[in-house]
């Protein structure tokens, strides 16, 4: 009875084969194939080495304090500086483009646009700051009380007392700096944004257009 069937079912489909050509070739042919899902490869720096999924975790999850630590500890691995602790202005000007990319990306991601170091450059630029060049100490003040750093005329010398919510102003985070710094780290940044412009990662700023002489005949 079975075998009687499984003829049957074979005449079938050699009858529709016959008449319907395409059908066997549709029938064979692979079933689609889903579309792939960012390997985690892809957050390991080609030049470093390093492997930034911690990072992407920490933030994914908004521990917004353990993720600074780690950008900290990060950078300061791509610089090739984690046993001393702390940066020369040499060293970030060397910060691998690729490294420094990809943590401003995750930064932003996690944000919605709020945090991040091409966040704070805009910032930084608008409020008189040139990178790479340092400016009046005036202009960078005014740069950490827009991005929260300073308030009431005070740098928050203790980077636990930073705001690690969503509430903080734009710009807020990261902020990878040593446990104690009463300046606001005015001569990293400088260094650091200048470096976010040699990687291309941001637009260099307009530069402000020179006043026209005047056409009135002098007296």
């Amino acid at each position: 009875m079975i075998q009687s069937s499984t003829k049957k079912n074979l005449a079938l489909a050699v009858a529709l084969a016959l008449m319907c050509p395409g059908w066997v070739s549709l029938s064979l042919a692979q079933p689609p194939t889903a579309p792939k899902l960012v390997s985690e490869s892809s957050l390991i720096s080609p030049e470093t080495k390093i492997d930034y999924t911690p990072l992407q975790v920490a933030l994914n999850n908004q521990q917004f304090q353990k993720a600074n630590e780690i950008t900290h500890r990060l950078l300061l691995t791509a610089a090739g500086r984690i046993a001393q602790g702390w940066f020369r202005g040499e060293d970030i000007e060397k910060l691998p483009c690729w490294d420094l990319k990809t943590i401003d990306t995750l930064w932003k991601t996690a944000s919605k646009g709020r945090f991040g170091f091409s966040v704070q450059y805009d910032i930084f630029v608008k409020t008189g700051n040139r990178p790479g060049r340092l400016m009046a100490p005036e202009a960078y003040d005014k740069f950490g009380e827009e991005i929260g750093w300073r308030q009431n005329n005070q740098w928050t010398i203790f980077k636990q007392n930073l705001n690690y919510t969503l509430q903080a102003p734009v710009g807020h985070l990261p902020n990878p700096r040593d446990e104690y710094q009463i300046n606001g780290g005015r001569l990293e940044y400088t260094g650091l944004m200048g470096r976010l412009q040699s990687c291309k990662i941001v637009s260099s700023p307009n530069p402000t257009p020179s006043p026209k002489p005047s056409l009135r005949p002098s007296l």
